[in-house]
Order: structure tokens, then C-alpha cells, then sequence
């Protein structure tokens, strides 16, 4: 091996080892400040914990499912419900959901890191710069990615899928595939760029053709089991649809448009975290569609990601849905290590200050997703 390889090799492994210290001052700082919060807010600190959909997330591990708690698919509750179970039952289900997303988050990062040594990268796979590592960790909502959230569980499932079906292995990224499908309604994309990237990897479009359709199928047949699921359960396989209207959504396509200026109407008055979620999706566009020019299965995960909130009625969960997405994440980051000093820096400071305001929203029970 010559010099230029061995520097390449060198570089690729201190690249790959540097996000570690980067999540330990992630956790650090997020559980250091719901802990400070607490203490400062006269708040249990368990409560701290089971904000929002943590909250319904807790619920249903107690209680299990009833109006409107359909919404949430199963996977991420019964895994907590199976982990509290094998400790006892008696833990409270924010602390066993926090502990499960966050070996989760090690996971993803362990995984991604020893993928990233094993040869050539794709494009948003992994960061290619401790830059790429710092803006995914530092997103706006990346405490959705270690607390009570079905987050943790997704990232280290979608990476899996899509890590495997770019080198071929179709068995396992469609097992992955499947549990994506029965963890957030995301899945479905995942399963589209994993089959995707599963069949650009052959030749001739005969090849390719019949490696997409064996990963659809397979996804299709995960699918059928989500919706067996419903309806054994709620008499109704499209239950986890009909929950979703329980809350905000555009009745026309005017109105998902009309929503990226706060048009509509339960939009009263001037909302600036509105406005940082708007700004927040602008970015996600113009690097979703950077990274669409480099991968198109990649690209294509990003921007319908981005596209299928619109129904929503304006970009209120942007924080929160984009926190998952860590190819447009580690190609912002990676766009970013070639800037100026004075951007880069500033840009640094922005995203810290985001990032912790919206962690502190959460504890106190302010939107801040």
C-alpha cells in the first residue's frame, strides 16, 4: 500500500471515530439541561420526560391502544413494553424508552462509523468530515434521538436498510425494511431507496427490475401485516390513517400550499419557531435536492420525506421528521466543512443555540418539534 492510500486510510478512520466525543457532549448537554430544568422549574424530573408524544407513547405501554393513539404504528411501544416487562415492569416507560433510544443512537453511530471503514461510501451514507457528524447531532430536534421517541429506533433501522441494500445483502435490508414499515409512516420511502438502491447495483435493467421487485414485494408483504395488525386489533386496517385526522391537516392542495405562509386556518398571528421550521425545510430542499443530484435513491428518501408534509398544513414537525435524516444531515454538514471560517462558525452557533431551545421547549412542555 502506497503513501496516498494510507493517508486516505488514516484519514476515512479518524473521520469515522470523531462523532463519539461529539454524542457524548450531545447527552451530556441535553440530560444536563432537562436535569437543570427540572431542578430550576420545580418539575419532576420524570415528567421532564414524557412530554407530548412521549407522554401517548407511555400511554400506550400502560394501557395500550385506544382513540386516537392508533396514530403511532406498534413497533417502538411494544419494544418498550417488552424491555420494562424483561426488567420487571415496574420501571417508568419514559426512563426504559430514553435508555432503549439511546442504545439505539450508539448503535447507529457504531454501525455507521464501521461501515464507513469497510470501503467506498456512498454519497450521504456517512459524514465524510466531523462537520457532516456535528450538524446531524446538533439538528434542531436531535433529543427526539435519546428520549422516549420512536427516533432512535427508526435511524438505526432506516441506516441498517438502506447500508445493506447498497451492498447487496436484500434478506436483511428487507427484514429492516419491514420494521421500518411497522415503526413511523416514513418507512415507506425507506423501502422505495432501498429497493432502489438494491437495483442499481445490477447491470442490466432486467436485473435490476426483478431486485426492485423482490424488495417491493417483500416490503408490500410487511405492509399487509401492519394492516392484519389494525384489524385485529381495532376492527379497521386503515386505523392508523383515520387517528392522523385527530390532528391539523390541509383539505386541499391549496391548502398544504397555503400552509408554507401560515395561511390557514388555525394559523392566528405572527409564530416565529413557524418561521425556523420554514427555514429549516428550505435547507432540507437545497441540500435534499445536492444530494439528489449525487444519489438519486438517496435524494429521493430526502425530498419525499420533506414533500409528504405538506398535507400537514404548514411545517410544524420539521424538526422532529428531519432529525431522522441522516444522509441530507451529514451532506449539509460536509457542504459546510468547505465554507469560510466565519460562516461555518456562525452557522455552529445557530444550530447549538436551536438545538437547545428546543430541548429546553420540550422539557417544559412547549411545541418543539
Amino acid at each position: 500500500m502506497g503513501p496516498t492510500s494510507q493517508s486516505a486510510g488514516s484519514l476515512r478512520l479518524k473521520i469515522a471515530s470523531s462523532p463519539w466525543g461529539l454524542v457524548a457532549l450531545l447527552l451530556v448537554h441535553h440530560f444536563g439541561l432537562w436535569a437543570w430544568t427540572a431542578w430550576r422549574r420545580d418539575i419532576p424530573p420524570l415528567l421532564v420526560l414524557d412530554r407530548w408524544d412521549s407522554h401517548h407513547y407511555s400511554t400506550l405501554v400502560l394501557e395500550g391502544y385506544s382513540w386516537p393513539l392508533w396514530a403511532f404504528l406498534p413497533l417502538y411501544p411494544g419494544l418498550v413494553w417488552l424491555v420494562r416487562q424483561g426488567l420487571g415492569g415496574t420501571l417508568p416507560p419514559q426512563v426504559v424508552g430514553a435508555a432503549l433510544s439511546t442504545a439505539c443512537l450508539l448503535g447507529f453511530v457504531a454501525w455507521n462509523t464501521q461501515w464507513a471503514r469497510q470501503g467506498p461510501e456512498r454519497e450521504g451514507m456517512t459524514a465524510r468530515t466531523p462537520w457532516g457528524w456535528f450538524v446531524f447531532l446538533y439538528g434542531p430536534a436531535s433529543f427526539a434521538l435519546h428520549s422516549h421517541h420512536t427516533e432512535g429506533l427508526f435511524l438505526l433501522l432506516s441506516f441498517g436498510a438502506l447500508a445493506c441494500a447498497s451492498r447487496g445483502l436484500l434478506l436483511p435490508s428487507a427484514v429492516l425494511v419491514s420494521l421500518c414499515l411497522f415503526t413511523r409512516n416514513q418507512g415507506c420511502f425507506v423501502a422505495i431507496a432501498a429497493a432502489l438502491l438494491a437495483a442499481m447495483r445490477e447491470p442490466s435493467w432486467r436485473e435490476r427490475f426483478v431486485r426492485f421487485g423482490f424488495m417491493g414485494c417483500l416490503a408490500l408483504v410487511a405492509f399487509g401485516g401492519l394492516l392484519v395488525f389494525e384489524w385485529s386489533r381495532s376492527g379497521d386496517p386503515f386505523m392508523f390513517l383515520k387517528a392522523q385526522r385527530e390532528w391539523n391537516h390541509a383539505d386541499s392542495v391549496w391548502g398544504a400550499i397555503r400552509g408554507l405562509w401560515f395561511g390557514n386556518p388555525w394559523h392566528k398571528g405572527f409564530n416565529g419557531w413557524l418561521v425556523l421550521r420554514n427555514v429549516f425545510g428550505a435547507a432540507w430542499l437545497v441540500f435534499g435536492v445536492m444530494l439528489w443530484r449525487r444519489d438519486r435513491a438517496l435524494g429521493l428518501y430526502v425530498l419525499l420525506s420533506l414533500l409528504v408534509m405538506l398535507p400537514q398544513g404548514d411545517l410544524g414537525n420539521a424538526f422532529r421528521f428531519g432529525a431522522v435524516l441522516f444522509p441530507v444531515m451529514f451532506v449539509a454538514g460536509d457542504w459546510l466543512a468547505t465554507r469560510p471560517k466565519a460562516l461555518r462558525w456562525t452557522v455552529a452557533l445557530l444550530l447549538v443555540w436551536l438545538n437547545h431551545k428546543a430541548t429546553h421547549a420540550y422539557a417544559i412542555a412547549k411545541w418543539p418539534y
